[in-house]
């Protein structure tokens, strides 16, 4: 699409500490179409979740762009991003830590509302009852506090205050990663849902490959604060290029013993490059590193015969 819902340009985000800077997120670009779910996978230090927490500006970037809704956002303000919040939110890995165990359930999914000014006291209330209902929770959670839920329901609890301002753009940072396995499915299936019911644009953050799948439209590939492949989901799981994919692929465990490959050779990853990786379309809406392989080493079905940059 010409008009991405969200574009991001060479966003770089650093860290320092006593070794030196930290290259968190480093030259990432990607584009993310209106209703679409974009799933960032890569494994814990990649930098999935500095990358999600920059986009919703809770990290200032050192470089790069952030468009939303064609809007360049990258340099406002506290004052001037917080017209903007209502329409991009978040859902944190821990609810626990995220939400605050002093407030009950109802002041919690209402804070949105309160800082945004949206609403009477009433009104307020009546939507809160609305959200937990449409999340799964009965209505008597509103004068609970968050100690008093399982995990599976505090996860909820984050869902639906992310959704109380009805949101466009939704980033789920490792949504389920803490749930047991029945729990996982329940929230994901309720996400689904509700992304199809209020036409959500999504960013979708995980480890798990299996989740990312069942999640995603298109799956982005993250190794050492880089991003080093981009494809739609079924073409990244069929075929994928890069060694870091192929190794994250190779890892997921298969259940039935006659499917498994015993004899599997390792997997040699390429050192960290200086600078950031471009990204050389090679088919099917498939991009990878170019500084990282040998792209003419590589022939993918439906392959244009020349090759474009992004």
């Amino acid at each position: 699409m010409d008009n991405p819902f969200v574009r991001v340009q060479n966003l770089s985000k650093y860290f320092t500490d006593r070794t030196g800077i930290q290259k968190a997120v480093d030259g990432v670009s990607f584009d993310i179409n209106r209703g679409e779910t974009l799933g960032i996978v890569g494994e814990s230090g990649s930098g999935k979740t500095t990358l999600g927490r920059t986009l919703m500006q809770l990290y200032k970037p050192e470089h790069g762009n952030i468009w939303f809704n064609g809007k360049e956002i990258t340099t406002l303000n506290q004052k001037e991003i917080r017209p903007y919040r209502k329409d991009m939110q978040m859902i944190f890995q821990d609810p626990y830590e995220s939400l605050s165990p002093r407030l009950t359930v109802g002041e919690i999914i209402e804070e949105p509302l309160r800082i945004q000014k949206m609403g009477t006291k009433k009104e307020r209330t009546e939507k809160a009852y609305r959200m937990l209902e449409r999340v799964g929770l009965p209505r008597t959670s509103y004068q609970k506090r968050i100690h008093e839920f399982s995990g599976g329901q505090r996860q909820r609890v984050g869902i639906a205050r992310a959704l109380m301002l009805e949101p466009k753009f939704i980033i789920a940072d490792e949504p389920v990663s803490a749930l047991d396995v029945s729990v996982q499915a329940q929230v994901l299936n309720l996400l689904k849902d509700l992304q199809t019911e209020m036409n959500l644009t999504c960013l979708f953050i995980s480890h798990d490959l299996s989740v990312v799948h069942y999640m995603s439209d298109r799956v982005a590939v993250m190794y050492l604060g880089h991003l080093i492949e981009l494809a739609p989901k079924e073409e990244l799981y069929r075929n994928p290029i890069h060694p870091y994919t192929k190794s994250l692929l190779a890892s997921i465990p298969v259940a039935d013993p006659e499917r498994r490959n015993p004899y599997r050779e390792p997997i040699i990853l390429p050192e960290k490059p200086l600078y950031p990786p471009q990204l050389v379309h090679v088919g099917n809406d498939h991009y990878v590193s170019a500084n990282m392989i040998n792209i003419k080493d590589f022939e993918i079905e439906n392959t244009e015969k020349q090759v474009s940059f992004i």
